[in-house]
């Protein structure tokens, strides 16, 4: 299978096949179907994260609400993701990161307008997991 490898300078994006590092924050960002396609609760999400194989890295996990917010751009709507992305819509996704004063609850982003909120765990939502590139 051919692998494309793409580099977008104006955002810091470089993509290869289902992965997409950004340079200014050294993540690198699970971009395939699944990112667009399945809903899961947060407990389905950190599963799913822990189990992925992409771009032969195997330490994926849901990203922090700061991780999250890094791949918004405020400038778009419908979707409201850094160019570079192949898969986003305008979809919530989960974060990490916990509500304060709800310990079922974590924030996550809606990707339509790059809005922050809140769910309940149980709630299904979309996963785009998260790495820390080595360098």
């Amino acid at each position: 299978m051919k692998k494309v490898l793409l580099f977008l300078a104006s955002v810091g994006l470089l993509v290869s096949g289902d992965v997409v590092f950004h340079n200014k924050t050294g993540l690198s960002w699970q971009d395939n179907r699944s990112a667009m396609s399945e809903k899961v609760t947060y407990e389905e999400a950190e599963k799913f994260c822990d189990a992925l194989k992409a771009g032969k890295y195997n330490d994926w996990r849901v990203p922090t609400l700061k991780e999250l917010s890094s791949i918004v751009d405020y400038t778009k709507y419908d979707p409201a993701i850094l160019d570079g992305f192949s898969s986003g819509g305008s979809v919530y996704y989960w974060s990490s990161t916990p509500y304060m004063g709800d310990t079922d609850k974590v924030w996550g982003i809606n990707f339509k307008t790059g809005a922050t909120d809140a769910n309940g765990k149980n709630y299904t939502r979309h996963i785009r997991c998260v790495r820390v590139s080595k360098k």
